[in-house]
C-alpha cells in the first residue's frame, strides 16, 4: 500500500486468473506501466468479464493514471462482483479515498461509512471517514451565507463523481432496473450537488420507475 495526500489507497494487486493478459497486466502494473497495465486488464476481462478482481486491478491502473471517473467506474464493477463484503468494503474504501483526494469531502464521507459497515474491523476506513466528515464540517461553514437557492440556476458543470455515478445507473437502466438507479442518483446528488447536470435524466428514469410501480 502506498500513502497519496496522508490518504492509505489500498493498491492490492489480485492474483490473475489464468488468463495470460491477466498475467502481463500484473506485471506491467509492478513496473509501472499503468497504461499498459490498462489495456491488458482490459482484454482480460473480454475473456472473463465476471472475474471480479480483474476490475480491482483495472481500477488500480486508472486511478495510478489520475483517471477518476474510469477508477470509480471500475471499482463498483469489482464491487458488484464481489463475493463477500470484506471484498465489497475493498471497493467502497478506494472509491472513498480517490474522492477523498479530490476534496469531494461529502460522497467521500459515504464511501468511507458503507466500507466500514461492510468491514467494521476496518479502522483504517474508521480513521479517514473521521477526517472527511471534519473536513466537510469545514467546508461547510465556509460556506455558510452563500445562496442556497438553485431553482433559476444553470446545471453545474459534473464532476468525475457524478459521471461515474450516471454511468452507473445507466448499466441498471440497460437491466430495466429503474427503481435502482434512480435511488442512486438520488443518493449521488445528495453528496454532490453537481449531479444536477443530469436532472432530466433522473427525471425520466423516475417517471419510468413510477408507471412500473403502478
Amino acid at each position: 500500500m502506498t500513502r497519496i495526500f496522508s490518504y492509505c489507497f489500498l493498491f492490492i494487486l489480485f492474483t490473475a486468473s489464468a488468463a495470460n493478459d491477466g498475467r502481463k497486466a500484473n506485471e506491467a502494473y509492478e513496473n509501472g506501466n499503468y497504461e499498459e497495465a490498462e489495456e491488458l486488464y482490459l482484454a482480460a476481462i473480454e475473456q472473463e468479464p465476471d472475474n471480479a478482481r480483474l476490475y480491482f486491478n483495472l481500477g488500480n491502473a486508472r486511478a495510478k493514471q489520475g483517471k477518476v471517473e474510469e477508477a470509480i467506474d471500475s471499482f463498483m464493477e469489482f464491487r458488484l462482483l464481489a463475493e463477500n463484503p470484506e471484498e465489497k468494503a475493498l471497493a467502497e474504501y478506494n472509491i472513498g479515498t480517490l474522492l477523498a483526494e479530490g476534496k469531494n469531502w461529502k460522497p467521500a464521507a459515504t464511501h468511507f461509512k458503507k466500507a466500514l459497515k461492510l468491514n467494521p474491523s476496518d479502522m483504517e476506513a474508521k480513521h479517514n471517514f473521521e477526517r472527511v466528515l471534519a473536513e466537510q464540517e469545514n467546508q461547510d461553514d465556509e460556506g455558510e451565507g452563500e445562496d442556497q437557492n438553485q431553482e433559476n440556476q444553470p446545471p453545474p458543470e459534473p464532476s468525475e463523481y457524478a459521471i461515474a455515478m450516471k454511468r452507473q445507473a445507466e448499466k441498471l437502466v440497460s437491466l430495466r432496473k429503474y427503481g435502482e438507479a434512480y435511488n442512486l442518483m438520488q443518493q449521488a446528488l445528495q453528496d454532490d450537488d453537481t449531479v444536477r447536470a443530469f436532472n432530466d435524466f433522473i427525471e425520466r428514469i423516475k417517471n419510468v420507475s413510477d408507471i412500473n410501480e403502478n
